[in-house]
C-alpha cells in the first residue's frame, strides 16, 4: 500500500483546497486581471512590488493595511470576481468523479482561500454540491486565510472529526503549512514542473502529481466498513 492509499483508506474526512485540486479558478478570467481590476478598486496606489502581481490575494492583503472599511470593500469585489470567473473555471481531470466516488466513502468538505459564494456557484453547476459536507472558506475580508489553521480548524471541529481522523489535499507551499498547523497530514498536489521539488522541504505526508493518481488510491471499501466504530 502506498502512502497516498494508506492515508485515504485510514481517514474518514478528506478535505481540499479548491484552487488546484478541483479546478483552475482562473483559467478564463485571469488571476492578472483580477488582480488588476482589484487594484483600481482600492483607488489607492500600489506599491511597486506589488505594481506586476498577479495574485488577487496579495492585492486583498495590502488592502487591509488601510483600513477595515478598504478591506471589505475589496473583499467584495474579489468575491464578484471570483464568482464571474468561476463559471469559466476549467476543472481539473478527474476531480468531479474523485468528489463524488469519495463521499460515498468518505466526508468530503472543501477548505479554501477562494469565496464561499464562488465555490459554492462552482459545486452547484457542475452538481457536486450534495457530495460535498461543507464549505470551510472566505465570508469576509477578517476571514484568517491560509497558512493560518483557522479553516482546517474550523472544518474539523463542524464536521466533528479529529485530526488524526483527516487528510489535507492542496497544491501550494501555504496548504502543507496550513496542514501542519492544524495537526493534519498534508498531501501535496504538485500539478506544475517543479512544484514537487518544491513542496518537498516543507515535508508534506506524500506528495503526487497527476489527479489519475489520487483517483487510483482511493479505497473500494464502503465508508461503514472501513470506519466502523469500535
Amino acid at each position: 500500500m502506498t502512502a497516498l492509499q494508506d492515508l485515504l483508506a485510514t481517514r474518514p474526512a478528506l478535505l481540499l483546497d479548491f484552487d488546484g485540486p478541483v479546478c483552475s479558478v482562473f483559467a478564463g478570467l485571469p488571476s492578472r486581471q483580477v488582480a488588476k481590476q482589484l487594484s483600481q478598486a482600492i483607488g489607492i496606489p500600489l506599491p511597486p512590488e506589488l505594481g506586476a502581481t498577479s495574485d488577487p490575494f496579495e492585492i486583498l492583503e495590502y488592502a487591509a493595511t488601510f483600513s477595515p472599511s478598504v478591506a471589505e470593500a475589496t473583499e467584495q469585489q474579489l468575491t464578484r470576481l471570483e464568482i464571474e470567473a468561476v463559471s469559466e473555471a476549467m476543472p481539473t481531470p478527474f476531480a468531479h468523479s474523485i468528489i463524488r466516488r469519495a463521499s460515498t466513502r468518505q466526508e468530503v468538505a472543501i477548505v479554501s482561500n477562494n469565496s464561499t459564494a464562488a465555490i459554492e456557484a462552482y459545486l452547484r453547476a457542475y452538481d457536486l454540491r450534495t457530495a460535498v459536507s461543507g464549505i470551510y472558506a472566505r465570508t469576509s475580508a477578517s476571514t484568517p486565510l491560509k497558512p493560518a489553521p483557522y479553516l482546517l480548524n474550523q472544518a474539523l471541529a463542524e464536521l466533528g472529526y479529529r485530526p488524526d481522523e483527516a487528510t489535507f489535499i492542496g497544491d501550494s507551499i501555504t496548504d502543507i503549512q496550513a496542514a501542519h498547523a492544524a495537526g493534519l497530514p498534508a498531501i501535496a498536489f504538485a500539478n506544475k514542473p517543479g512544484k514537487a521539488e518544491q513542496f518537498a522541504p516543507h515535508k508534506p505526508a506524500t506528495i503526487f502529481e497527476l489527479m489519475f493518481e489520487l483517483s487510483e488510491a482511493l479505497p473500494t471499501e464502503t465508508r461503514t466498513t472501513l470506519y466502523r466504530q469500535g
